[in-house]
Formats: C-alpha cells, structure tokens, sequence
C-alpha cells in the first residue's frame, strides 16, 4: 500500500506543477475537449473558473510536498455540476481508491447537500481506467457522447444524478446516526 493522502485546497504552484506533469492518458483526454495543449492555458483556465468551484482539493502523499492529483466539482448550470480529475506519473493504484472513495463518501453527498440534481463527467471511450475509476466513485455510465472532442473524439459520460443517490446516503447517515 502507498501513503495515506492528504488533501489541500487551491494552491496556484501545486496546480500548475499538475497541469505540466500530467498523465499522458489524462493529457489526451482533457485537450480533447480544449482549443490547445498549453498547461499554462489549462492552469489559467482552472484559475478562472474557481468561483464556479463548488469543490476542489489537491491530493498529495502526507509524507510529501508533491501533488499527485486534483479533483473539482464545478457549477455549470443551477442544479448541475461538472467533475473533473487528472493526475500525475505518480498517481499509484491506491491512490485512486483513496481518491474515488473520497469522491464516493465526501464529495457526492456534499454535492446533494448544496441541492445539486446531477453531477456529470465527460472521460474519453476508450480510457477504461478513467470509467473504472468513476464507477468506483459511485458514478453510473449515462451513455456515449459522440464527437464531444475537438477532432471528433467519443465521449463517455458518467453521471451522479440525485433522484439515484438519495435514498442511498439518506439510508447510510441514519445506520451511522
């Protein structure tokens, strides 16, 4: 097992080091959906959405100064929200259990508890580690999005919808409450 995360709030040298040090496979899918692959653009990007954040941490090893990954939730319409997350080379197998449990257990719920109906996400057809890891973080495979990229790319999207998810975490508060 890797060291235990720890996650950190908006920090503009942590998310730039991530924005350059991404995964190939997360490079690919994220500037499928850009007009260029320019990590500085990205990390301004990022930077400018986060008003519309409603959640958004930086997850690194407790033993290290070194992010790993980045996970955000943000507004995209009243009751609608868009996940994003991208790691780094260093991103272990154990680090995305923490991380999508995390997402399943805290992120989620905090979601349904500031009234969202839905919280989508967009993951290239054919990285199946990226659908594996959002069905580990308890979102269900909504259905194609086809051409969604800017050559033309296939989209999966995954979804956490509000009316699927209620009974569930009302359920786990009042067994744990």
């Amino acid at each position: 097992m890797t060291d235990a995360l720890t996650y950190d709030l908006w920090s503009d040298p942590m998310v730039l080091y991530l924005c350059q040090n991404m995964r190939d496979t997360d490079a690919a899918e994220i500037y499928a959906q850009r007009p260029d692959t320019n990590a500085f653009s990205l990390y301004r990007d990022l930077a400018a959405i986060g008003q519309h954040h409603l959640w958004f941490e930086i997850a690194r090893p407790v033993k290290s100064m070194n992010p790993v990954a980045l996970v955000g939730v943000a507004g995209l319409s009243p009751g609608v929200a868009v996940a994003h997350m991208f790691g780094t080379p260093a991103l272990t197998l154990d680090h995305c259990r923490q991380i999508a449990d995390r997402i399943r257990d805290v992120v989620i719920p905090s979601m349904l508890e500031l009234g969202l109906n839905r919280v989508q996400a967009a993951s290239l057809v054919d990285y199946r580690w990226a659908h594996r890891f959002l069905q580990r973080a308890g979102a269900r495979f909504e259905g194609p999005c086809r051409s969604l990229g800017r050559d033309g790319e296939d989209f999966a999207t995954y979804v956490w919808l509000r009316s699927e998810l209620q009974d569930h975490y009302q359920t786990d508060q009042t067994a744990s409450g």
